[in-house]
């Protein structure tokens, strides 16, 4: 009975104990309350040690009853005055509870109503205490309110809202997680039990982001803080490379940086990269321009990134020039979009490159400048059939000539397109490797993978954080499809009858070993057919059937050149110089030949599921000082949770935890500096329990130290040789989104009738028919014999060819995925990726 006593009154005692928010300010009249009911109202008379006690006491009160009080008016101190504390003073001068000669504090819903959704009533609630002989003493007050009071609603006042230091730090991380801030509030409020435990909303979880974002922007500058953090990074890793240009005011202009792992997945996927500028990532304004490449599971990669301020030619021949700096070459090939400042820079810094324009963007180009015609849909038709049938130069020139001459469209777009063809048409373009791009799809959907981490409001040194979060669960994401090219072969029967199938299945990735497959399917509907020999040198006619209705004969037919004695094969398809992966009608001929192994030239290095030397560097993607401060946490988390279950035990254990955790406490509390809890010191609340503290005034919430206005205002001023942050230019407006257009992503695809087909095939026969070349394909195609389309035939109906075996000349392999055999998971982040 006597321990079970003791145990009741250590309880007791455990409750009464107290303590201050160890995230606050070490100042004593910072002060905390709990939410226990006052027993007794202020009156006049009642005497405190200072102008903080009073006031907390007031607080204390309101809170139980219902309602908000604030401060009407007050006066400070001789001594504080004199030392330059007043009431619009930040930080150290920021004037305090405890620094007031005297205060009044009324009901929030006293004065006058001066509108109609004003909530005052007119409340004449009031207390008033002055400091006399080193006592604060009440003096006066009146506690009969006008209006309905609501205790039970207390929490959701703004006087007595908090956050504290524990919940802040899970807040941030999650906030640099990419979580917004509605699922950042759900997880704490389902950690904490529901409404009525908590102490914050949701409006309060983005004002305690915004501050923290203000107080990275405005301790240094964020122009200085981002060159200080290229600084670390490159004290952290030599192979950093960062460059920062200023402009003739010191302001920033842009900024180029790439990682060690970034720069050595160049020396191996840089050969071709995609550059785009359409994402404006910051609160500045300051376009993103991201180098974008393919990796060898057929994947994006960033190999460099760049924040510019102004898209113009001087501004991407300085980006140009970083990019050769830092990785020593330029690329193979570079693709853009249709940006004559980007192309002119291009042309002085990388002269000889190819650069090529991205083709969906010249498609959706044709359907703003033709769009409006009447005769669109014929163009449209004899557009894509000159873009995507024409294989060769001549034949393509002839056809587009055609319908220049035929519409009379010959100027405007239609000119300039065919002036700039070499740059975009596939008929000048499928001779050089582009890594199965041809477009700069690659680019912009980096570009909204990115836009999901960040938003306007970030600044600069933020937005290069969340860049680097992102870059760590994209090479996260790589190592994992390097793991399951090794322990998850394809889910697919290798058809080792098939000499390609049998190699390619060992040495490439599984990705690219998918496009093989996606090849040998189509060897079903493939034939090839010797039409000539010279010397070892054999030619073959591939004769691929299209998807298309049974009932009608659609072929198309292909060059094949093999020579087994030197093992050269070649296509006019051109796929392999294309993409890189032998097409089918290679495939065939080689079966024909009865090739016994594939030549060392046709098994790209690119697409090997090697290891490379950038795998293993290692590369912190964070502040090393942040990282420093999360090993402390998490070790102190560790200790913390080892002693938890020990105290657990027994009730031996469970004392000894807690009479040593005091002791341990009041050192800590000296050591820190602040106000005594506990035993010896303030008795107010239970200062292990965080739930327990309650932070009365706006302050908690939303520091006027942090205020960006009192940021700006006490800011140091920068020096000469600081570079200056450039101007904030979120409310300046933003561009006006151009016409919808019929090459619109979102649009479904629009199926065509038999009739529409058959229209279709008529107004290409008679626009392109006496094109030579073009015409003996067709005619061979409408000769090549096929039983099942003969009018007399009475056998089965064979279904379409799958559209998944059926080749297509211009697309991107970054756009080819099949949804319903790919195995999805989820990946870091929390977003369901492939």
């Amino acid at each position: 009975m006597s321990r079970r006593f003791c145990l009741m009154q250590l309880y007791l005692t455990l409750r009464e104990m107290v303590s201050i928010d160890l995230n606050g300010e070490p100042e004593a009249d910072d002060g905390t309350v709990v939410n226990f009911t006052t027993p007794n109202p202020p009156k006049e008379g009642m005497r405190f040690d200072s102008g903080f006690e009073f006031s907390e006491f007031c607080h204390r009160y309101a809170y139980n009853e219902g309602f908000e009080m604030f401060v009407s008016s007050d006066e400070i101190k001789k001594e504080y005055k004199d030392k330059g504390v007043s009431k619009k003073g930040i930080g150290e001068l920021e004037a305090k509870a405890h620094m007031m000669q005297r205060i009044r504090l009324k009901c929030k819903k006293g004065g006058v109503k001066k509108s109609e959704g004003s909530n005052v009533t007119g409340c004449k609630v009031f207390v008033y205490g002055s400091c006399k002989n080193g006592e604060f003493i009440v003096v006066n007050c009146h506690l009969v309110h006008n209006h309905p009071l609501s205790p039970e609603c207390s929490r959701m006042m703004v006087n007595y809202r908090s956050i504290d230091g524990a919940t802040f730090d899970r807040i941030m991380i999650n906030e640099r997680g990419g979580v917004s801030v509605s699922r950042n509030f759900g997880t704490q409020l389902i950690e904490k039990g529901g409404f009525d435990n908590i102490t914050f909303n949701k409006r309060d979880v983005r004002n305690a982001i915004a501050v923290e974002r203000r107080k990275t922007m405005f301790e240094e500058g964020d122009a200085a803080s981002l060159e200080k953090y290229f600084k670390s990074q490159r004290e952290l890793n030599s192979d950093f490379y960062s460059s920062m240009q200023r402009d003739e005011d010191g302001i920033l202009k842009n900024a180029f940086w790439s990682d060690a792992r970034s720069r050595g997945t160049c020396k191996y996927f840089g050969d071709v990269i995609s550059f785009d500028t359409t994402f404006s990532s910051n609160r500045y304004r300051m376009p993103f321009a991201p180098f974008v490449g393919v990796n060898h599971h057929g994947t994006s990669i960033v190999f460099a990134a760049a924040l510019i301020s102004h898209e113009d030619t001087e501004t991407f021949v300085w980006v140009f020039e970083e990019w050769l700096k830092c990785m020593g070459k330029p690329p193979k090939g570079i693709l853009t979009d249709q940006d004559k400042a980007i192309g002119k820079a291009i042309s002085l810094v990388f002269p000889g490159v190819p650069h090529r324009l991205c083709l969906w963007h010249m498609l959706q180009n044709a359907s703003r400048n033709l769009g409006k015609l009447a005769e669109w849909k014929s163009i449209d038709t004899l557009i894509r059939t000159a873009v995507h049938d024409m294989l060769d130069p001549e034949e393509f020139d002839e056809a587009w000539c055609l319908v220049m001459d035929t519409y009379n469209q010959r100027k405007g777009w239609m000119l300039d397109a065919y002036d700039n063809r070499q740059q975009w048409a596939p008929a000048y373009n499928r001779g050089r490797f582009w890594a199965g791009m041809s477009s700069t799809q690659r680019s912009e959907g980096m570009n909204r993978y990115f836009k999901t981490q960040v938003d306007l409001e970030c600044g600069l040194l933020q937005f290069i954080k969340n860049y680097e979060f992102c870059m760590n669960i994209k090479a996260e994401e790589e190592k994992e499809d390097n793991f399951d090219c090794v322990d998850k072969p394809p889910q697919i029967d290798v058809d080792k009858s098939v000499l390609a199938e049998y190699v390619f299945h060992k040495v490439y990735t599984n990705e690219m070993f998918a496009d093989i497959v996606r090849e040998r399917k189509g060897l079903t509907h493939t034939n090839v057919t010797k039409i000539d020999a010279i010397g070892s040198l054999m030619l073959y006619r591939a004769d691929e059937k299209l998807t298309s209705p049974h009932w009608r004969k659609r072929f198309k037919s292909y060059t094949v050149k093999v020579d087994k004695v030197i093992g050269e094969v070649s296509c006019s398809c051109q796929l392999f110089e294309f993409r890189g992966i032998l097409c089918r009608h290679i495939l065939k001929a080689m079966d024909v030949e009865d090739f016994q192994f594939i030549p060392e030239k046709y098994i790209l290095d690119r697409w090997r599921k090697q290891v490379r030397s950038y795998e293993s560097l290692r590369v912190s993607y964070y502040d090393p000082e942040e990282s420093r401060r999360l090993a402390k946490a998490k070790e102190l988390s560790l200790r913390h949770n080892y002693l938890k279950e020990l105290a657990m035990h027994n009730d031996v254990a469970y004392k000894l935890y807690t009479e040593a955790t005091n002791i341990v406490r009041l050192k800590m509390e000296g050591a820190v500096g602040i106000r005594k809890t506990g035993d010896q010191g303030d008795t107010s609340i239970v200062w292990w329990d965080p739930e327990a503290r309650n932070v009365f005034g706006r302050r908690r919430l939303r520091p006027r130290e942090c205020n960006e206005r009192a940021l700006k205002r006490t800011v140091q001023p920068v020096q000469d040789d600081v570079i200056k942050t450039p101007v904030d230019k979120r409310h300046v407006g933003r561009a006006k989104k151009g016409p919808c257009s019929i090459y619109d992503k979102s649009k479904k695809k629009q199926t065509c009738t038999h009739a529409e087909i058959a229209a279709n095939e008529e107004l290409i026969g008679s626009m392109y028919g006496h094109i030579p070349s073009y015409r003996a394909r067709q005619e061979h195609a409408n000769n090549v014999n096929d039983e099942r389309v003969h009018p007399y035939y009475n056998g089965p109906v064979f279904d379409d060819i799958p559209e998944s075996s059926q080749i297509n000349l211009c697309e991107d392999i970054s756009q080819t995925f099949d949804y319903n055999t790919y195995e999805w998971r989820t990946r870091l982040g929390g977003r369901l990726t492939m």
